[in-house]
């Protein structure tokens, strides 16, 4: 649902309207993806997953914002996937990111796999910034 929030107040909140909603209405089953500015960069289907417990960066979405491996500080860690297998990060990076009126430092584990979205904002990022995520919007 890329491109969906509604309208952006001034004190910071991102509220969505029920006009938003995709033709199924409250049935649909949809991830919630948005769009966020990096630098001179608009990211697109960013997903907001209140399950993870990371923030994932691919690195192709890295190499897009004309990043490489040389920006990625080293971190030897394993994740485990939603099928459940492990894999292994290529390292961490922080990126600035603007959310309508608000900016947010996020810290990334950098991985190398094929997926549906760009980046994903985890409980990490959620907490942070103090947001619900309203998966039906």
């Amino acid at each position: 649902m890329a491109n969906m929030v509604g309208q952006v107040l001034e004190s910071h909140k991102i509220t969505f309207h029920e006009d938003e909603l995709p033709p199924k209405g409250l049935s649909h089953n949809k991830v919630l993806h948005i769009t966020v500015q990096c630098k001179d960069y608009f990211i697109t289907r960013i997903l907001i997953d209140g399950g993870s417990s990371l923030n994932i960066c691919l690195l192709v979405t890295l190499r897009t914002l004309g990043k490489g491996i040389h920006n990625i500080k080293d971190r030897a860690i394993n994740v485990k996937a939603f099928d459940d297998s492990q894999r292994s990060i290529i390292g961490e990076i922080s990126l600035c990111l603007q959310m309508g009126p608000t900016w947010f430092n996020v810290d990334f584990q950098v991985i190398d796999v094929p997926a549906s979205y760009n980046l994903l904002l985890g409980r990490p990022w959620i907490h942070a910034a103090g947001a619900v995520a309203s998966t039906l919007h």
